[in-house]
């Protein structure tokens, strides 16, 4: 995690780690670092993406600022746990090995929000992968789970906030 270590143990915002720019990766907070598009996008989603018949997502309505979608044509797969809002210093998570950080996501083709939540953002793992999806926890290792084990997951508090403030 070289860009916790360049900012003093802080994770980037969920607001701008995907985009500054809406539908522009490259001018997000984390592009520096993986200096790639393609890792943004599971090569699956991908496929999925340009087929002219893919199945539409629920559409996510939250957003930015006064909660307005910011959309453009879809470019990754993963979205950021929104719920990490209050703090983004690992050192106050509570338990990192069971909060979210960031996970395969269904999302809508125009969802340009980037964001994973409880109650905004997309909360639902997208099961590419022999019908599990993944999740990267907040202390670095991957959850391969399927539906009913992801549910599960979803419906603990901390699992999508690290600290007791659960404001969102």
């Amino acid at each position: 995690m070289t860009y916790t270590v360049d900012f003093n143990g802080h994770l980037p915002s969920f607001r701008n780690w995907l985009y500054t720019k809406v539908g522009d990766l490259s001018s997000g907070k984390l592009y520096p670092y993986l200096q790639s598009r393609t890792v943004y996008a599971c090569p699956t989603d991908r496929l999925e993406l340009a087929r002219k018949t893919a199945a539409a997502a629920v559409t996510n309505t939250s957003g930015r600022g006064p909660f307005t979608m910011h959309t453009a044509p879809r470019d990754y797969s993963y979205s950021m746990n929104c719920g990490i809002c209050h703090t983004t210093d690992l050192i106050n998570f509570k338990a990192p090995s069971e909060t979210l950080l960031y996970m395969e996501a269904v999302l809508d083709r125009n969802d340009y929000t980037g964001e994973a939540g409880p109650s905004m953002g997309s909360h639902t793992l997208a099961l590419r992968h022999a019908r599990k999806g993944h999740m990267l926890m907040s202390d670095g290792h991957v959850e391969r789970m399927d539906q009913k084990t992801a549910e599960r997951a979803e419906s603990r508090r901390r699992f999508w906030f690290p600290t007791d403030d659960t404001r969102g």
